[in-house]
Formats: structure tokens, C-alpha cells, sequence
């Protein structure tokens, strides 16, 4: 794994929208990325659960969370992209819900999105009691199921044609118990 030096792991900011909006259209196809106002709202209601990887001045990945209340029964809905996270989202939640990841494609492949993934679950699972964490993937994104299973994420159901790029690719959901 190659790392740049002198990389920072922050809380994104406002004023950060315009490049992690660069990152989302870098990071998905245009049926898939969400909106400004979606992610810019994210941001706001629960800064805590988005950071960015900056190294300089250039922003070139960024995750993002909510918090839910935890349940068994799973609605599929609940994982709609451009969804209004405060129609779920609670700061008293238990399960932490990763909504989304990207990192520009000229730094893929070298660990930062891991890197960010990590940092994220390890700063809230410091600040927060979360039962579990939950998350969505495309079956064709197999280098972040990888991921998601080294790190304890086992697969819940699949959510038929969920993504809407080329194949209208399903989607994994998947869960981890802490």
C-alpha cells in the first residue's frame, strides 16, 4: 500500500461541497451519484459522520454516515439514494449507516478508501453506543465487499436492481453486530 505523506483525515466542512461533489461524479455513474443538496445536507445534520481525506489543498475522498435506530426488520427503502437523512437519521441512534464512499480514481486502488472507512468507525464507535452498523453495496463493486467482510460485515439480503447504472445492479445490504 502507497500512502502520501502528510494526508489529513477531517470533518468535512460547507465550504468543502464543491469538491466532494467532484469526488461523487468521479466516484459513480450519473444514475447513481446523489445530489449537492442531499450531501451538503448529510454534512450539516451530522458532521461527525463525514470526513474527508485531504492531502494539500486537494480534497480526494470523503465518507458519510448516519445514525438509526436499530432494527430487525429492515425496510429497503430506507437505503433510497438521495433519501432526506433527517427522515431517519437521530443523534441518540445505535446503528451507524455508512451512505456513502468515494475517492477520486486516480488514488483507487491504495488503501485510502480503507483508510477512511476505518478512521470513520473508529472515531464513532468512540462517541457514540452503536449496537451495529449497516450498509449498502453493488454487487459488482467487489473490492469494497472485500472490504466490508475483512472487516466483520456479513451479507443481510439483497435489494433486486437497486442501482441504477448500466446492469441495474442489485444491492448488497450488509450488517455488523459490534
Amino acid at each position: 500500500m502507497f500512502f502520501l505523506e502528510k494526508i489529513v483525515i477531517r470533518t468535512a466542512k460547507k465550504e468543502d461541497i464543491k469538491k466532494i461533489m467532484d469526488i461523487e461524479h468521479d466516484s459513480f455513474s450519473k444514475n447513481v451519484f446523489e445530489s449537492e443538496s442531499v450531501i451538503l445536507n448529510r454534512l450539516l445534520v451530522f458532521p461527525d459522520g463525514f470526513l474527508v481525506l485531504e492531502y494539500g489543498n486537494e480534497i480526494f475522498g470523503y465518507i458519510s454516515s448516519e445514525l438509526w435506530e436499530y432494527s430487525k426488520k429492515i425496510d429497503e427503502k430506507m437505503f433510497d439514494l438521495d433519501h432526506d437523512i433527517t427522515s431517519l437519521h437521530k443523534n441518540s441512534g445505535n446503528e451507524l449507516y455508512i451512505s456513502s464512499i468515494g475517492v477520486l480514481k486516480k488514488y483507487r486502488g491504495k488503501g485510502y478508501g480503507k483508510l477512511l472507512f476505518l478512521e470513520l468507525i473508529e472515531q464513532i464507535t468512540k462517541k457514540y453506543l452503536l449496537k451495529s452498523m449497516i450498509l449498502t453495496v453493488s454487487v459488482n463493486w467487489a473490492a469494497a465487499i472485500n472490504l466490508y467482510e475483512k472487516n466483520g460485515f456479513k451479507e443481510v439480503f439483497r435489494i433486486k436492481e437497486f442501482f441504477e447504472d448500466e446492469n441495474n445492479s442489485d444491492g448488497i445490504v450488509m450488517r455488523k453486530y459490534l
